[in-house]
């Protein structure tokens, strides 16, 4: 940059040296300004006016800047792109500074340890993760610096990890540098949708041991305790010395939860439409938390069920105890209401962010806490109270409460300048000086009666301005009865202004007042902040249970308010559920619409079900709901049906619906073959499997010996419990020959023209697929219906001089459905009759009539 360096852009060069990856937000005033390339980049990803500083001079530079009461908007819309933010603040008031206000950058913030409250999801964590690869395995950490939760383990192989990462969907993901790492983040930007994935620097386990001093690390295995050291020193980097809220690292074991892969996730719209309707998947159905925490928990527990029998039947006789006792569930869920995201609200105040309203919030989250577990004491079932665990003390943090009871006034405001903080009486210093702001004015006006008093001025008048300060102003005539220790100020036109010891002894007290006020309530702020930090893992540990409560209360209402039963959940390897229900649709169907259905499945007996039926008749709505009901019990939660047996799977696997990946290159055929070689290689005889039209993205022949093959391999090879939806009815056969596998259908019946769906699984192939009657609800032409009943009806008689189809031999000799293969009609004059007889003109348009004769007309002259 040419010309001379001014104090303030060596200021800014200072930060930007010291942060190079970073887009260096620097405070000049009301404004953080970003300069240079930096400029460029925020202007062109935040739309901002690029303008520039010293414009026209030879040191001229690209300057941009957004208002820092609005900054953390623009902040969040950088991270979501995966840009470093470095800000620089000034570290004084400017009025109280003489010359060049000092600088420092006072915290690097990255998608991953984001903390502002506004931009963060209430009932999801926002995850840093660290791996650690060697030998033995990878070592994950999940670091949530928002609430203060870091977990740790030990995986065996990367596509474990990659399957946990795609259950944590992390933000971002720190990866050690080595020439596998460029692979590795590719994977992980895939399943996780676009986390940002770094490169960091390796760390010796000297400084693992550092990074991991003072904090609990009991029963954590090495490589995750290194993963875990990882991504302290990375947070701590971006906090520059600030105190660290982190207390211990949680044991976290991946073995002990149901296998949900990304697919799973996505196919069964756990967290997630595929439509983008929030209203349309299982999590919006359950969530009747009351509290952030319990929303981030229960989401949690969602999507890592458990496969320990005695955990989940502990989870259950916890939702049983809410169950049994209404009342008592409904007041503490209006308490839980009221609890605010106090593990957040915690966080901001060891890291000296909290604001006035912030303590208010504590203050009333603890209040909050007492009254649901004074609500609690009113179970008297011992059962029920062992459950919730309600036999011991609980620390409710309340000298905390009581201090911020006692310090703050009802409505703390955001910020201090805002209005008042403190109640009055509490700070004896802070009471004098708001005596003083308050009475300033008055004791102004009183030193004014005396002066006039003393002097016989009756029009003297004491004054001020912004540019002179106070004053005593007396007019021209008066001027010569001044005191003579009065010294002259200015003369203006109507009289002289003069200044005065006892004056300016008031002024001073008047005007520094306020900032004496405000510098009081900076000071008690910090102060409580500091208590409260004190008091951070116990309120972490209150939180836990009061989030398990509050997971407990809601799944309770979920089960009371949809007729739910609890699941008997066992180590046996079979399912069984009566009058089973999909959560989700039967909430958007009507009243009373949805058709329940049951299933049975017995490893080693019945646990192949080949699901045929048409198109629109509920087949992926029953192999999703059994998925669903699998997943709720093992969760925790009681299940949408009149009763269900589940033997604990360890993994539910499912791909269901057609979907491609062209940014990939990937089309739906091989999307599908994907994952179904995902489900192959990863499933057990513990497993549940739900596949749908697997084969149909590609020619009947191949899809139909692919979907022979993985029925097969999963009925004699893997021998699991699993749903087969399919079109193809050769596979009626492979049932029939298999003794662990057996056809259903969903049933549907034609009346008057019309296809009518029953939604109801009974045993048996389907009759007949009903594509026809489907295509007619679809809209298609009236005359592309009645060829197609033509072709349909030659098909089904097998005659070959119409271009009959060939008979398909698969798995035995007994001839298969019959497959279309493409062969011509003989004649058009066959055709036209065929399509005559199943033309039903009532449905014929104008139009549709005449492009079907157009058509005829081109055919019968090409066979004349």
């Amino acid at each position: 940059m040419a010309g001379k360096t001014t104090p303030v852009m060596k200021q800014h060069a200072d930060a930007k040296s010291a942060h190079p990856d970073c887009v260096v937000f620097f405070r000049l005033g009301d404004f953080y300004e970003m300069f240079g390339d930096d400029a460029v980049l925020v202007a062109k990803v935040l739309d901002l006016t690029l303008t520039s500083r010293n414009k026209g001079k030879p040191d001229e530079i690209p300057m941009a800047g957004v208002p820092h009461h609005a900054a953390h908007g623009y902040i969040a819309r950088l991270l979501a792109q995966g840009h470093k933010v470095a800000i620089c603040e000034q570290m004084a008031d400017p009025s109280t500074v003489k010359g060049i206000v000092p600088r420092e950058v006072v915290r690097v913030i990255t998608p991953g340890t984001w903390s502002a409250e506004e931009q963060l999801d209430r009932g999801s964590n926002n995850w840093l993760c660290a791996l650690e690869f060697e030998e033995e395995g990878v070592g994950v950490a999940l670091l949530d610096l928002s609430t203060a939760e870091l977990m740790a383990a030990v995986v065996p192989d990367l596509a474990a990890a990659l399957s946990e990462m795609g259950r944590a969907a992390p933000r971002e993901i720190l990866l050690s540098d080595g020439p596998w790492s460029a692979g590795v983040a590719e994977a992980l930007q895939e399943i996780t949708h676009g986390a940002t994935v770094r490169g960091d620097r390796c760390i010796s386990k000297a400084e693992a041991r550092q990074a991991l001093a003072g904090v609990e690390v009991g029963g954590v295995e090495s490589l995750a305790a290194r993963a875990a050291a990882r991504a302290l020193l990375f947070a701590r980097e971006c906090f520059r010395g600030r105190p660290f809220p982190v207390f211990r690292v949680a044991v976290w074991n991946p073995s002990g939860v149901l296998g949900l892969d990304r697919a799973a996730q996505r196919h069964l719209e756990l967290t997630e439409s595929t439509v983008g309707d929030k209203k349309a998947t299982l999590l919006f159905v359950i969530d009747k938390t009351g509290s952030p925490g319990g929303a981030r928990l229960l989401r949690r527990r969602l999507l890592a069920p458990l496969t320990d029998v005695a955990q989940i039947r502990r989870r259950l006789d916890q939702v049983e105890a809410f169950v049994q006792n209404p009342t008592i569930r409904q007041d503490v869920q209006k308490a839980l209401g009221r609890i605010g995201d106090l593990e957040r609200l915690v966080v901001r105040g060891t890291l000296g962010e909290a604001s006035p309203k912030d303590l208010g919030n504590v203050r009333r989250g603890l209040m909050a806490a007492s009254e649901v577990f004074e609500t609690l004491s009113g179970i008297s079932d011992p059962e029920s109270r062992e459950a919730l665990r309600l036999g011991g003390d609980v620390d409710l943090v309340d000298d905390l409460r009581q201090l911020l009871s006692q310090a703050l006034v009802e409505r703390p405001p955001a910020q201090v300048k805002e209005g008042a903080v403190f109640c009055q009486g509490f700070d004896a210093e802070l009471d004098e000086l708001s005596e003083l702001r308050l009475s300033g004015s008055e004791r102004m006006t009183a030193l004014e009666q005396k002066l006039r008093e003393e002097t016989q001025i009756s029009n003297l008048r004491v004054k001020f301005t912004r540019v002179f300060g106070w004053y005593v102003e007396v007019s021209r005539t008066h001027a010569k009865k001044a005191p003579a220790e009065w010294r002259r100020k200015q003369t203006v036109a109507n009289g002289e202004r003069f200044t005065l010891e006892r004056l300016e002894s008031l002024a001073e007290e008047v005007d520094s007042a306020d900032v004496r006020f405000r510098a009081r309530e900076l000071e008690l702020l910090s102060q409580l902040s500091a208590q409260l930090a004190e008091a951070a893992q116990r309120i972490h540990q209150l939180t836990a249970k009061i989030s398990a409560i509050d997971v407990a209360a809601a799944l309770a209402e979920t089960a009371s308010e949809f007729d739910y039963c609890r699941p008997d959940v066992d180590e046996s390897d079979e399912l069984e559920i009566i009058e089973g229900r999909h959560p989700v649709v039967e909430q958007l169907a009507a009243q009373g619409r949805f058709v329940p259905n049951d299933v049975t499945l017995r490893v080693r007996k019945e646990h192949l079900w080949l699901l045929s039926g048409p198109n629109m008749a509920g087949k992926s709505t029953f192999l999703r709901q059994v998925a669903l009901t699998i997943i709720l019990a093992q969760m925790g939660s009681y299940v949408p049906a009149k009763k269900a047996r589940i033997g604990v799977a360890d993994r539910v696997l499912s791909r269901v619906g057609a979907s491609d990946n062209l940014a990939g290159g990937e089309s739906t055929f091989m999307v599908e073959m994907r994952e179904t070689a995902s489900i192959l290689r990863c499933a057990t005889s513990r497993s549940f499997v739900i596949l749908d039209e697997i084969g149909r993205g590609t020619s009947t022949f191949d899809g139909l010996a692919i979907a022979w093959a993985v029925a097969e391999h999963l009925d004699e090879v893997v021998s699991c419990r699993a749903l087969f939806a399919t079109h193809y009815h050769e596979l009626t056969e492979f049932a029939d020959k298999s003794s662990t596998a057996a056809n259903y259908c969903v049933t549907a019946r034609e009346h008057a023209g019309e296809v009518v769906f029953l939604h109801r699984v009974v045993k048996g192939a389907a009759s007949r697929s009903y594509g026809v009657a489907v295509a007619q609800l679809a809209g298609l032409p009236e005359s592309v219906l009645a060829r197609a009943r033509a072709l349909l009806s030659s098909l089904e008689s097998g005659r070959e001089d119409q271009g009959g189809p060939h008979v398909v031999h698969l798995g035995g000799e007994a001839p298969q459905l019959p497959l279309f293969s493409g062969a011509k009609v003989s004649s058009a004059e066959v055709e036209i009759l065929s399509t005559l007889r199943e033309l039903d003109p009532d449905r014929l348009t104008g139009i549709e009539a005449l492009q079907l004769l157009h058509q005829w007309s081109r055919r019968f002259k090409g066979s004349a």
